[in-house]
């Protein structure tokens, strides 16, 4: 107490000590000098400093000056308890005329957070204290730590930049409790997630405590830097409560050993339990392959959950313009390992009108068209540090289609894909066909081929029973989405002509022999068909062509009726049917009769008799378009077979003949349209002679 006198006399403690607690405190002032002026506040000056048993050293040095100002600068060795450890190099306490208490310094500090752990925090410390609350940083501040660690997340050495929202402080306590308000123009962090590499760089971040977090533009690298795994977050956002969810958007995925990408990825997510969940995702499923194998899939309903190092999640993937199903997809992966798998299940996807498998795989177009069926089966993907394999099995009960050599009906049975990303399957698949029909129809075939990386389809050979005999299609190799000429060559073997006729349903015609030979298809890059040296020939001994049906016209003229007579019946030795032309326009069929002779049947005279002995040959040149010309044959015979002119445009629905129907010219025969054969059966002096 300052002594009893009035001229203000100073009173000077040398040292003093003051001890209690049993040895438990000690509060050392030293060197402190104490002035009691008459009027005034006092003034003093001098060293503070305590320490004991279970409490930190602390060194400091209190001032009072004019004003009622107090100032206390103090430091506090690094103080230890339990797995904690707390320094203050530096820290200046000034109080206010008021009783109001400001402070700027800075801590260290390492040990325990709630969820977490913090090693080498230097944290700077400016607030102040008016008696009613707590406020701390009224500035940006630039925080550093060593180590951190937020549940499975570890940060490295690093340090950021906290700014407080307009007009506040980044943390105020008060009678409203506790409230926390800050943000980074950007963040650069580096670390491990669940011992797992991580990189994180984000744009704008925002945080407040009770309420919310918000970032832009995040950037997240997964795994050694070579084969990073890579998340890329337009906006990302968090409530906190019992426990921390948002939602983010405009995300990309790109897995490193997975050639395929999630694209504007959505969804809601949270944090509990120590597990990160993911739910109502919606992402846009791409192939990475600079040509594209498939095209993009999206989903709606993706559900994720990542505890630990190990990831689920499942999806059903659908067509975008249909939303029709494709897969269901089951995916686990393990982030310390980086193995993991994707399960594909395939339930019943339906090709009709509104999809079709080139809607889904770019290379089908032009090769498949008009598909009509359901395709079910399974896949499995699997990738590990050494690469990604895939495979797959694939069936259908019955698919209708249209290819480039006619349209295919019923095609049955299973694919498997030896590596499902890269749409390859093993040799020697099979498929069975109920029907195809490059022009006539032949049944119950099945085709050999094998496809290698979604470009080639190797067609190893298909082969139907054909008219008593076979039809086979060579083996030839086909590049998927490519334009380029592609030949079909489809060779004919035992073709009975009487099946021919009765299919054909060629009524008035009969018909023996056995025929074979070849008839290549042509399709150049802008898809248009064409017959090429297409040949049939006739087996020995030969056969016979007969007219076994009424005319249509009971008289054709005396020459004609003798002819037709004549000729109603023809055996022949040797037969040759050579075609050509285009699919879509004239195909030109040659055909040559051999050793032709008058058949059972046919009426005789003093005329025939004369020429029974003689070799015969005819030649016979037919033009028409290639899918009307047994139309055409079936016209000379019968007239209800014939469209209707209006139909041919040749005549208009009140019966005036077109322009252009009277004005078109008849096709020319050139002697290139006749089959070349050898010198003539008689030398030119016998040609006048029978």
């Amino acid at each position: 107490p300052p002594p009893p006198n009035a001229g203000g006399t100073t009173v000077v403690i040398p040292q003093a000590a003051l001890r209690g607690g049993s040895g438990a405190t000690l509060l050392a002032l030293s060197r402190a000098q104490a002035s009691f002026p008459a009027r005034g506040a006092p003034r003093f000056a001098g060293n503070l400093a305590t320490g004991g048993a279970g409490l930190p050293r602390i060194a400091g040095r209190m001032e009072r000056a004019g004003g009622g100002g107090a100032v206390l600068r103090l430091r506090m060795a690094p103080y230890a308890a339990g797995g904690s450890v707390l320094a203050i190099p530096e820290l200046v306490l000034a109080q206010g005329p008021g009783g109001a208490l400001g402070f700027s310094g800075r801590a260290l500090a390492s040990g325990p957070l709630p969820g977490g752990s913090a090693q080498g925090l230097a944290l700077p410390l400016a607030g102040s204290w008016n008696g009613q609350g707590l406020s701390l940083w009224s500035g940006c501040i630039d925080l550093r730590f060593d180590r951190l660690v937020l549940a499975s997340l570890a940060l490295e050495r690093r340090g950021l930049t906290l700014c407080p929202s307009r007009g506040a402080p980044i943390v105020r306590h008060d009678g409203r409790g506790l409230r926390i308000a800050a943000g980074a123009p950007s963040l650069d962090l580096a670390g491990r997630l669940a011992g797992t590499p991580i990189r994180l760089r984000t744009g704008a971040v925002g945080f407040a405590w009770p309420g919310a977090m918000s970032a832009r533009a995040v950037d997240v690298a997964l795994g050694p830097a070579a084969r990073a795994n890579r998340f890329r977050i337009a906006n990302l956002s968090a409530t906190f409560g019992r426990e921390i969810g948002g939602r983010f958007d405009e995300a990309d995925v790109r897995l490193f050993a997975v050639p395929l990408d999630l694209q504007d990825t959505s969804g809601a997510w949270r944090y509990a339990g120590g597990a990160l969940q993911i739910e109502r995702g919606a992402f846009r499923l791409v192939d990475r392959e600079p040509v594209a194998r498939f095209n993009p899939l999206v989903a709606g309903d993706g559900a994720l959950t990542l505890q630990g190092n190990r990831i689920v999640a499942r999806a059903t993937l659908a067509e975008p313009a249909s939303r029709r199903p494709v897969t269901e997809v089951a995916i686990t992966h393990d982030l310390a390992s980086g193995a993991g798998h994707a399960d594909l299940a395939v339930a019943g996807l339906a090709f009709d009108r509104a999809l079709q498998p080139a809607t889904l795989f770019p290379r089908a177009r032009g090769v498949i068209a008009n598909t009509r069926g359901v395709v079910r089966g399974s896949g499995r993907i699997e990738w590990d540090a050494r690469g990604v394999t895939s495979r797959g099995t694939f069936s259908s009960d019955s698919l209708d289609f249209a290819a480039a050599f006619g349209p295919v009906k019923g095609a049955s049975g299973t694919v498997e894909f030896s590596d499902l990303l890269a749409l390859t399957t093993a040799p020697g698949q099979r498929i069975r066909v109920g029907s195809v029909n490059p022009g006539i129809e032949v049944t119950e075939g099945e085709l050999a081929f094998s496809l290698r990386e979604g470009r080639l389809l190797a067609v190893e050979g298909a082969s139907w029973p054909f008219m008593g005999g076979t039809l086979t299609l060579r083996a030839l190799d086909l590049n998927l989405g490519a334009s380029e000429e592609r030949r079909y060559v489809f060779e004919i073997e035992g073709l009975e002509a009487a099946q021919f006729v009765e299919r054909m349903e060629l009524d008035n015609i009969a018909a023996t022999g056995t025929f074979d030979g070849t008839v290549p298809i042509v399709f150049d890059r802008s898809g248009n068909g064409r017959i090429e040296g297409g040949l049939l020939i006739a087996r020995a001994p030969g056969g016979n062509v007969s007219y076994v049906g009424a005319l249509t016209r009971e008289n054709l003229g005396t020459m004609a009726n003798f002819a037709f007579d004549a000729l109603k019946s023809l055996d022949y030795q040797q037969m040759s049917i050579a075609m050509d032309g285009n699919l879509t326009g004239e195909i030109v069929t040659r055909v040559r009769f051999d050793g032709v002779k008058q058949g059972a049947g046919a009426k005789r005279n003093f005329i025939t008799r004369r020429f029974e002995n003689l070799p015969i040959r005819f030649n016979v040149n037919v033009r028409a378009p290639f899918y009307q010309l047994i139309t055409s044959v079936k016209a000379m015979y019968d007239p209800a077979s014939v469209r209707d002119p209006r139909d041919l445009g040749l005549l208009t629905d009140d019966g005036r003949v077109l322009r252009r129907a009277t004005t078109a010219p008849p096709p020319d025969i050139t002697p290139a349209d006749l089959v070349p054969g050898p010198s003539p059966v008689q030398t030119p002096e016998s040609e006048k002679r029978p």
